[in-house]
């Protein structure tokens, strides 16, 4: 029977919350509650395409706009070192909304059981141990610090969204540990590589014919988020990951490697809430009116369906300085690509009024396909090479507030040269924990 975490979660919460009165000094129970507000100004620009008549790419919502960005409630319940369980709920997320503007403004992150020792980030367990944990939660090669509120390519391509899943894992000793995974699969599809997705077959646009709240932006192939909170077997995702950790004793210094591998099959569609447009392989091929005509204007997949992932993540730590640097290759259908980003940050401790750290990062991030296909293929940004520069600085503030404030620009290139169009944005956000 298909796994069902939010089942497990809300009986766990029923067994358990009688209990948590009487065993203080076992069960945990905490909550966080997070708000985002944004200021963003976007470049506004436009390509004409050729096909299908009409179509252009251009930027989503440009201009300058205030943003309730997001509320996030997260519920976490603890049983020791033995039992944990999450839930983490957002109300907005206008700049999670995946695939489009139109995606759900409700929707779980995370909604998770896990059973076991899962040392987090540098900490190290006193021995070997073992978990297993299900639910809807993080990829585990995803970076465990955000030193910036924006994404590089890498991150936005591959491992930015959430997926279900049941993994197992472990330490061996104190540094190495394993992972091994079961999992739904993000469905591939298109968003752009900016704050928002932009806004690519949505009901709007293509059952009534009206124009939708954002333009389709710059897209570039990436990992959705999972449309499901249960388990779906029809094109199960494996993965299998190495790691190894280390830190000095007195915690000034470390890092964490870890390597990893997903593979399975495409499928011929996926239905993604807010677009009409299928996941997928229905996402690389064009098909309507056009068949009839014998043209192909798709992109140039094969015969073989997998879909294929392989990298590594290293985070590190020197006193206040972070480092993060993640490569994933991948290959759909037949067609390669490679992303890879680099990021580092030193938070400086401060004591100016309400201030009390300030933090400078700065990102480079590219992207790289290995394939061409019909120049008339409607999102040709799909084919670009990419390259984008990242810097900010967050400052740190009492009672629970930061402000971020950064600036990105990007280059593209198609096989003629680089493509003459100015994506830069700059985002402003204040952040509340509570």
């Amino acid at each position: 029977m298909p796994y069902k975490p939010l089942f497990v979660f809300v009986a766990l919460l029923l067994v358990c919350a009688p209990l948590s009165a009487q065993q203080q000094d076992v069960w945990s129970w905490a909550h966080r509650t997070e708000i985002r507000a944004n200021y963003r100004w976007s470049k506004e620009e436009r390509i004409v395409r050729p096909f299908p008549p009409g179509a252009a790419l251009e930027t989503p919502d440009p201009g300058s706009h205030l943003e309730l960005n997001v509320a996030d409630l997260q519920l976490d319940l603890g049983y020791g070192e033995w039992l944990a369980a999450r839930a983490k709920v957002h109300v907005e997320a206008k700049h999670r909304r995946n695939p489009t503007s139109t995606d759900r403004q409700i929707d779980a992150d995370e909604l998770w059981v896990r059973f076991g020792r899962k040392p987090e980030f540098l900490a190290r367990p006193d021995g070997t141990s073992f978990f297993v944990q299900a639910g809807k939660f993080p990829k585990m090669e995803r970076q465990p610090v955000r030193l910036l509120e924006s994404y590089g390519l890498a991150a936005t391509s591959f491992n930015r969204f959430e997926d279900v899943q049941l993994l197992v894992g472990g330490t061996i000793g104190r540094n190495f540990y394993w992972r091994a995974q079961a999992a739904s699969g993000n469905p591939l599809f298109m968003r752009d590589p900016n704050a928002l997705a932009g806004d690519n077959g949505t009901p709007e646009q293509i059952l009534r014919g009206e124009t939708p709240e954002f333009g389709s932006g710059f897209p570039i192939l990436y990992n959705a988020e999972t449309e499901d909170l249960f388990f779906d077997t029809k094109n199960m995702q494996i993965g299998e990951a190495l790691g190894y950790r280390w830190q000095r004793n007195d915690e000034s210094a470390g890092f964490d490697l870890i390597v990893f591998h997903y593979e399975r099959d495409l499928a011929d569609t996926v239905e993604l809430f807010g677009t009409e447009y299928g996941g997928d392989l229905d996402l690389l091929v064009v098909t309507g009116a056009e068949v009839a005509q014998n043209i192909d204007r798709g992109l140039p997949i094969t015969d073989d369906r997998k879909k294929q992932e392989y990298g590594a993540r290293v985070y590190g730590e020197w006193g206040n300085a972070s480092v993060i640097a993640q490569m994933t290759w991948q290959k759909v259908a037949g067609l390669e690509r490679e992303g890879w980003e680099l990021e580092a940050g030193y938070n400086f401790p401060a004591k100016f009024g309400p201030i009390e750290s300030i933090q400078p990062a700065v990102r480079v991030s590219n992207l790289d396909n290995h394939f061409f296909g019909h120049p008339q293929f409607p999102a040709t940004s799909v084919r670009w090479d990419w390259r984008k520069w990242d810097a900010g600085v967050r400052v740190g503030m009492t009672r629970g507030f930061d402000v971020t404030l950064e600036y990105a620009t990007h280059a593209a290139f198609s096989p003629a040269g680089q493509v003459p169009v100015d994506m830069t944005e700059v985002l402003g956000t204040v952040r509340w924990r509570m």
